[in-house]
């Protein structure tokens, strides 16, 4: 049976508000028992609210995955946008986008569980709408890489094998990360993780 596409309709303050705090609980419970085990009924009583009240606010379990993905995804594309990409080296930006990614993780650490382990849980058009979101942030990675590479400053190296290792090193923190974060943040992290990946990376030494 064909779903509904899920239409975007005008919202108040409030009412994000409510969405954002829905989808943190809908995270933990998908973390906690599985997508597939989890029902509207028990999302509802996770959140605290009626069934009714629940779809009030989104009209199905696939929409709350879809929002979820697209909070998370929006996020780091969002940082990318706001680094300064004409005014800061290529290092610099991979350094902050690092950071975004375990600050994500310290922050929302249901949202990128879900956005890693759910994927494959998509369907159809929303699917492929996180797909071309997930594809952009990886070229926007590579075209960084590039740019340091056509500077002088990375090696001569692979940029779309070298962006991804650098997404699997960040990634995985959200394995290890969270119990963490209360005690170090994001940026004493990525400089910890990025240093060894900058030494091999970089043509000139890491400062």
């Amino acid at each position: 049976m064909a779903r509904k596409p899920i239409k975007k309709r005008p919202t108040t303050e409030a009412h994000d508000e409510k969405r954002a705090e829905i989808m943190q609980h809908c995270a933990a419970l998908f973390d906690k028992v599985g997508y597939h085990k989890a029902s509207m009924q028990m999302l509802a009583d996770e959140v605290g609210l009626g069934k009714p009240t629940l779809y009030h606010y989104f009209p199905s379990k696939h929409a709350i995955l879809y929002a979820i993905h697209d909070t998370h995804i929006s996020a780091l594309l969002d940082g990318l946008n706001s680094s300064g990409e004409e005014e800061r080296d290529p290092r610099s930006r991979l350094r902050s986008a690092c950071i975004d990614i375990l600050r994500e993780i310290a922050d929302h650490p249901g949202y990128v569980r879900a956005f890693m382990d759910h994927y494959r849980d998509l369907e159809g058009k929303l699917r492929k709408q996180i797909r071309a979101q997930r594809n952009e942030y990886l070229d926007r990675l590579r075209a960084i890489i590039t740019d340091g590479i056509d500077a002088g400053q990375f090696h001569n190296c692979d940029p779309t094998l070298t962006a991804y290792a650098f997404l699997g090193m960040c990634n995985w923190a959200h394995k290890w990360y969270p119990p963490l974060a209360s005690k170090q943040t994001p940026e004493e992290v990525a400089d910890a993780l990025c240093r060894p990946f900058f030494d091999g990376l970089c043509l000139t030494p890491n400062d």
